[in-house]
Parts: C-alpha cells; sequence; structure tokens
C-alpha cells in the first residue's frame, strides 16, 4: 500500500514516517523543491515535489506519480502552520491549501482508501468549568489558527468526496520538538512561569503515541469520523512542569504573570517579528488560546473505537524527551 504524508520533514512528520514504515507502507513524503529533507536521510521513502499553493500544478504532479508508483492509497495531510506574521496566512495555508489537495487528489479518480487530517485542538472551544471537551462539543474557536482549522474540518466534512478521518491532538511533545522545548529550558533554569491567575487544565499527547494513532486510523476501517487524540489523561500545567523538573532532577522558583504584562511582551514580540521577520512563540493570538483555563479533551472514543491504548505515560514521553534535548545538548 502506497501513503502518501505531507509536512513529512517537520518534527511529527519524521515520527509518522517511521511508524509508516513499520508497518510495511511504501511511504512518500510530499515536499517542497525548498524543503530540507535531511531528517529522513537513509530511510526507504520517496519523495514527490507537490506545490500545495497550486491546485493546477498539484493535480500534475499528482497524476505523474499514479502513472510511476501506482495508486495512491492512503493520505496523511499533515502541513501546515502553527505561527505567522499575518492572521490570514493561517487561512491561506491551513484551509486553502487543504481544499487544493483534496480537489487534486480526486481529479485523479484514484479509490483513496482514506485522507486524514490533521487538525487540532486549537479547532475547538475551550471546555467549560472542569470538564473534559467532547469532540461534538458546540462552540467557536478563540484563534485565527484554530478557525482555518476549523474551516478545513468543516469542507472535509461538507464537500470531501473521499473517505477521511479527522484527527485534533492537544499540545504535542517530544524528541525534535521545538515549540514545547522552551517549557524544558526554563526549567532547567530553574524557573516556572505561569500566566495569569488559575492552572491551566491540560491535555497531552506524545509524539510517538501520536504518529501510532494516526496511521492506525489512516490504515483502519473507520471512515468519516473526527477524534480528539490525547494520551487521555486530564492534567495541568503544573503537573507537566512538575514531571519536567522530576526527570531533570532540578529545583524551580515559580514566576506568575499578569495577563496585561504577557500582552504587552506579545505586542513587542510582534514587533519585533515584523521587524526581522523570526517568527516568535508568543503573540496576541497564542494568548488568546493561553488565557482560556480548559483545554482538556476526551479521547475515549478514539481508543475504543481504534481497540488500541496509549503506549506512554506522560512521564515516559517527558523522560525520553528530556534525555533527547540532554543527548542533543539543547539543554545544557
Amino acid at each position: 500500500m502506497n501513503i502518501l504524508i505531507t509536512g513529512a520533514t517537520g518534527f511529527i512528520g519524521k515520527f509518522l514516517v517511521d511508524y509508516a514504515l513499520a508497518e510495511n507502507l511504501n511511504v512518500f513524503a510530499a515536499v517542497r523543491k525548498s524543503s530540507n529533507r535531511s531528517s529522513l536521510a537513509g530511510k526507504q521513502v520517496g519523495f514527490v515535489e507537490l506545490d500545495l499553493s497550486s491546485a493546477t500544478s498539484l493535480t500534475t504532479s499528482l497524476n505523474e506519480f499514479v502513472k510511476t508508483h501506482g495508486s495512491i492509497d492512503y493520505v496523511i495531510h499533515n502541513a501546515g502552520i502553527t505561527k505567522t506574521t499575518k492572521n490570514s496566512d493561517y487561512d491561506l495555508v491551513n484551509y486553502q491549501y487543504t481544499i487544493h489537495l483534496i480537489k487534486a487528489l480526486e481529479s485523479t479518480g484514484q479509490p483513496i482508501k482514506k485522507f486524514t487530517l490533521i487538525s487540532s485542538l486549537a479547532a475547538s472551544s475551550p471546555g467549560q468549568g472542569d470538564q473534559m471537551i467532547t469532540i461534538d462539543q458546540s462552540g467557536d474557536p478563540v484563534s485565527a489558527y484554530g478557525w482555518s482549522k476549523k474551516k478545513a474540518e468543516e469542507y472535509i466534512a461538507q464537500q470531501c468526496s473521499l473517505p477521511y478521518v479527522i484527527l485534533r491532538p492537544p499540545p504535542v511533545f517530544g524528541p525534535g520538538d521545538k515549540d514545547m522545548f522552551p517549557v524544558f529550558d526554563l526549567v532547567n533554569k530553574n524557573l516556572e512561569l505561569y500566566v495569569g491567575g488559575k492552572l491551566q487544565l491540560l491535555s497531552f499527547i506524545y509524539v510517538k503515541d501520536l504518529a501510532r494513532g494516526i496511521v492506525t486510523a489512516t490504515t483502519s476501517d473507520i471512515k468519516n469520523k473526527k477524534y480528539f487524540l490525547s494520551d487521555n489523561g486530564q492534567y495541568n500545567n503544573e503537573k507537566f512542569n512538575l514531571l519536567i523538573k522530576k526527570c531533570l532532577n532540578k529545583k524551580t522558583l515559580k514566576i506568575k504573570l499578569p495577563l496585561f504584562v504577557v500582552y504587552i511582551v506579545a505586542f513587542f514580540s510582534e514587533i519585533y517579528t515584523r521587524i526581522t521577520g523570526n517568527l516568535s512563540q508568543l503573540n496576541i493570538e497564542k494568548i488568546k488560546e493561553l488565557k482560556c483555563s480548559n483545554w482538556m479533551c476526551d479521547s475515549r472514543d478514539f481508543y475504543k473505537d481504534l481497540a488500541i491504548e496509549p503506549k506512554y505515560t506522560l512521564e515516559q514521553g517527558v523522560q525520553e524527551t528530556v534525555d533527547w534535548y540532554k543527548n542533543e545538548h539543547w539543554l545544557k
């Protein structure tokens, strides 16, 4: 079976490739001409250059793929952006490019067995009180990023002719991750940082469990469904910091920043980004998510329907991540 994975050279994509190979799938990484392919060096992976910005170019490239390699059996659409200097880019890359890919796949006439969209917990509305967010919960996203993912989901559910699965992971961490690294780095420097007066209720998933869940759902008989995909635990940001401290054997000083201070930092961070072009982890859109007190999602339906369980506890995932950061000298 041939599986096409977009975003294959990124943090999550590399683990998707590894798990798909372990499942004896013929893996093809969809890449741009400018993509750095070094992370997949030495792996039995085919490369397909796809321009997601052009529906016409995509159609041509995918038809050529079929002539050369045969069927397109599975597609995991993992490519997208999580931060940008312009909010309109979220809509363009996460929504419009998804439509381009789907239309191009449909035009090939291939009997694709499954199209899997990697969406995000941010496509949901925050939870109420201490209740876990359910997949059928009504409400709107709080950020432009979340809206772009929700619009892509709605297009697939309403207009896509391909069998599909939509998966919404919460924050993902693991070896090689840059987005969560600052949290580990702060603890390593004996600091814990909290925003606002309340702890956030959170879900997490370790990247290896995420990759396994995505590939398993993609190759399963389940279709036309949407799930959260977390490790199904219930945590808060203090618990996550506590585990990092334990794995690093550190003592920390807790710093609580009022929300208005974080807004000021984000304001100047955005100015810096516009001047330098260097994307910052903190911006106004991110604060819209940070100030919500409940991002804890219910993934029980996923594990019930797929008949699997997470392999890693949160502590096991944090320990492996810490070990990788140390071995690669990210943490000193």
